[in-house]
């Protein structure tokens, strides 16, 4: 019987709020995986590569100031949404006649970001260099401590 590997992933949350890069980074990112989700809504797509491979490099260009993950992890993320979207939509359960991408959520990568867990800051790639944002954390976050991390999602701190 084949071994599986199983990664534990987790959200964290900005404790100083959203400095400003990281707010136009998820704006920028919010507009991409938008126009991802329209594209492989009219073309029918729900694979990860072939959005990639049809949209990658237009997005490159139009974005060059931007580290190539970001681009990498939107295809991700429009995929997966458009996927869920057709899902819930054969259920009769989804909210609209098209997917929308609303969060501030974004996906980053081992090529975007490093963890010192110590610490609870996370090192994140923007397109002005690398900024230090401290992390929110709880009890669930403990277990990630000797653990390099992998993929998380960034969410900026609600306002109350």
């Amino acid at each position: 019987m084949p071994s599986e590997r199983i990664r534990l992933t987790a959200n964290f949350k900005l404790a100083d709020g959203n400095p400003p890069e990281v707010s136009c980074l998820m704006d920028k990112y919010s507009e991409m995986v938008n126009e991802l989700l329209e594209y492989a809504q009219s073309k029918g797509i729900t694979s990860f590569k072939r959005l990639k491979a049809e949209k990658y490099h237009e997005l490159r260009a139009e974005n060059p100031e931007l580290p190539s993950h970001y681009i990498y992890t939107a295809c991700q993320m429009a995929s997966w949404t458009y996927k869920s979207f057709r899902k819930l939509k054969r259920r009769g359960k989804a909210h609209g006649d098209r997917p929308l991408f609303k969060k501030g959520v974004v996906m980053l990568d081992d090529h975007l970001f490093t963890l010192n867990l110590e610490k609870w800051e996370a090192s994140i790639a923007t397109s002005k260099g690398r900024i230090s944002v401290k992390l929110m954390h709880g009890t669930y976050h403990e277990k990630f401590k000797g653990d390099e991390g992998r993929r998380s999602l960034a969410h900026p701190e609600p306002k109350r």
